[in-house]
């Protein structure tokens, strides 16, 4: 007597996924497509659909089409032929209870397709799916979650809202089954979400649904679970799926009874077990009694079950039955040991110890019956099992064989490989070991070079320096000196105008000689040495500007080393700014400040001026100034408005 799926939830719930249909019509409708394909390969195709439907299938059945899908495909080179064959015979082993033969053959199936080929996804989601529920049936229920979740993965990425529906719906099968209610509402939820309102999901939606009705059973919430179970059964009626709307009623049952409702919870049993009785299945269709009469002991309803498993022990011929005669035999001593067992516990019940004890009697006989027809039916089993194996330990033979001879050839392959590899990365070594030491020398040939030249950049700028102050700075001096011994001639004004103008033009190249020179002779100027050229300046023309004040700040925090030639166009800049200050403000102050701190360096020059007119940026001086910050690679910028004085601003592009 088959009772596992009322007393293993985790059985029953996957029943309740896509791979449950028991539709009579369907499995028809797929048997002529069998019979009425024209060639092998619509044979295997239709096969291969048939066996999507497994479980609706009597083994023998079964084993029929998928060996002969198998003995089809050795005739043909088409790998997805051979492939579907060998789904539908995994599909007979998952049927049979073979969970090992079942893995080891969808494993190559699910190797071989990939979730990425459109054409292979198909065989590869099946295959997947089958595994994990193979899994699940042995209580192997981490190594079966963690497929799901990978299907459920790659279903949402394809899109493929059927595979997505019933996996979820499965992984919230499995949670129920480990009572963990919060996850499987997750999960049913999820799957509800997913299957939408599309009719085509009608028969998934049906599993949630009872899936649903079992989660808040579970949590308490009975009126939710009597409305879901209601949703489950109406769509497993509305979709003829008679085995699974079996179960849905036996769930419903459970529902009812945690509800107080025990004149629906035995009508939801009878229903269940009249389409039993239709369906045929003997061993369903009495254990589906044992759970009438089981109701009965429950509700204390003793008299009435004992009566009804009287009535359902009658003993008969299936094979001849009488005109008319719809009566279903308990003739298999299985079926007959459960009917025993709950007299018993009627009998006890009630204290009626003789047929309590002719009970336990009866019992002991159908045991005894049983364990000699098991022994004999279990050494039968073992031989089939054994023969099998035998043949599969022979073809894994024989492709270890094989695999081995590859793995020689491959391996020689490998090292002939690996020996060109290390030859390449030696070679490679080499020439890159010998690119180095001549960069390395380039590199210090370059080095060199530059050091030439800097020195000699150097020994020149000195020389420059020497000549100006022992040449043209001597004639310059000496030029002054004589022009102080010419006295102005009266009444001569132009030669006096033009003694006087060749004096102060004689004292400027004096001093411009001199801020090259001082700038020249310097490895390196400091922000301050700059600053008190500035003031040195300062005082030189101060005398010509009596009107005006001018000022240096210094807000040095780092003092700063410039190059000769830097230091030279930062004077030559201030220089000028002051200049113009002087001649074109109109101010009454000059303003030069000098800051410098460890991240940055800036110098303005500030009147209270008029303002700088637009036509005044396009003139030479302003022109020299842009030239000399841009050669540098500093910014230099202008701030001004009319009566308020002109700012100008130098600094470093780049600190």
């Amino acid at each position: 007597m088959t009772i596992i799926y009322r007393y293993t939830p985790i059985l029953l719930l996957l029943l309740f996924s896509f791979d449950g249909k028991t539709q009579t019509r369907l499995i028809d409708s797929l048997k002529q497509y069998v019979f009425q394909a024209k060639n092998d390969q619509q044979k295997i195709e239709a096969i291969y659909m048939l066996c999507n439907e497994y479980k609706s299938i009597t083994r023998d059945t079964l084993d029929h089409y998928t060996f002969l899908a198998r003995e089809l495909a050795a005739n043909t080179d088409n790998a997805r032929l051979k492939q579907m064959a060998e789904f539908a015979v995994a599909c007979d082993y998952a049927r049979w209870g073979w969970a090992d033969s079942a893995i080891f053959t969808v494993d190559p199936l699910i190797a071989a397709n990939k979730v990425t080929v459109a054409e292979q996804r198909d065989i590869y989601f099946k295959a997947s799916r089958l595994k994990a529920m193979t899994y699940a049936g042995r209580s192997r229920f981490q190594d079966a979650l963690t497929i799901l979740y990978r299907i459920v993965s790659e279903a949402e990425a394809y899109k493929d809202s059927i595979t997505l529906g019933e996996n979820l719906n499965s992984i919230g099968s499995v949670a129920l089954a480990r009572n963990n209610t919060r996850d499987a509402l997750t999960w049913l939820s999820r799957a509800l979400t997913a299957c939408g309102n599309d009719k085509r999901f009608d028969e998934i939606r049906a599993g949630i649904f009872i899936n649903m009705s079992e989660a808040y059973l579970q949590s308490g919430k009975t009126d939710s679970a009597v409305q879901y179970s209601g949703k489950g059964v109406t769509l497993f009626k509305k979709v003829e799926n008679l085995s699974s709307l079996a179960l849905a009623l036996q769930k419903q049952s459970s529902v009812f009874i945690a509800a107080g409702r025990l004149d629906e919870a035995e009508q939801s049993l009878k229903e269940m077990i009249a389409l039993r009785k239709e369906a045929g299945d003997g061993n369903l269709y009495a254990d589906d009694n044992t759970s009438l009469a089981e109701f009965y002991l429950q509700t204390n309803q003793v008299k009435k079950a004992i009566q009804f498993c009287k009535d359902a022990l009658l003993v008969g011929d299936v094979r001849a039955p009488l005109p008319g005669d719809e009566q279903s035999y308990a003739n298999a001593i299985t079926i007959r040991l459960g009917y025993y067992q709950v007299l018993a516990r009627c009998y006890k019940m009630l204290e009626d110890n003789n047929e309590y004890q002719q009970m336990l009697e009866q019992i002991i006989i159908a045991k005894d019956s049983l364990y000699k027809y098991n022994s004999a039916q279990a050494i039968a089993e073992l031989q089939t099992q054994y023969e099998v194996q035998k043949k599969e330990n022979t073809i894994i033979q024989q492709k270890l064989d094989i695999t081995n001879k590859n793995n020689r050839f491959y391996a020689l392959l490998g090292i002939a490989f690996f020996a060109l590899v290390i030859a390449w990365v030696m070679f490679t070594g080499y020439r890159k070991r010998e690119k180095i030491r001549l960069n390395a020398m380039l590199e210090k040939e370059k080095s060199l070079a530059a050091q030439s030249i800097a020195q000699a950049e150097e020994n020149e700028r000195k020389r420059i320096a020497a000549d100006l102050h022992d040449n043209l700075g001597a004639y310059a001096a000496s030029i002054v000196s004589n022009l102080d011994f010419i006295e102005p001639i009266a009444g001569n004004v132009s030669g006096n105008i033009a003694v006087q103008e060749l004096r102060n033009n004689s004292q400027a190249i004096v001093a411009q000689l001199n801020d090259t020179i001082w700038a020249l002779k310097k490895d390196a100027l400091s922000l301050t040495a700059i600053s008190d050229r500035i003031k040195i300046f300062i005082q030189r023309i101060q005398n010509s500007y009596p009107a005006i004040a001018m000022n240096v700040a210094e807000n040095i925090d780092d003092d700063r080393m410039l190059s000769p030639s830097h230091a030279f166009h930062l004077f030559r800049i201030v220089q000028e700014a002051i200049n113009n200050a002087l001649k074109h403000s109109k101010g009454t102050k000059v303003d030069i400040i000098i800051e410098s701190t460890a991240s940055h360096w800036k110098i303005s020059i500030a009147d209270n001026g008029a303002g700088i007119m637009q036509r005044s940026k396009d003139g030479n001086g302003l022109i020299n100034m842009k030239g000399r910050a841009k050669e540098t690679g500093w910014d230099i910028e202008w701030l001004s408005e009319p009566g308020r004085g002109t700012s100008v601003i130098i600094s470093p592009t780049t600190n």
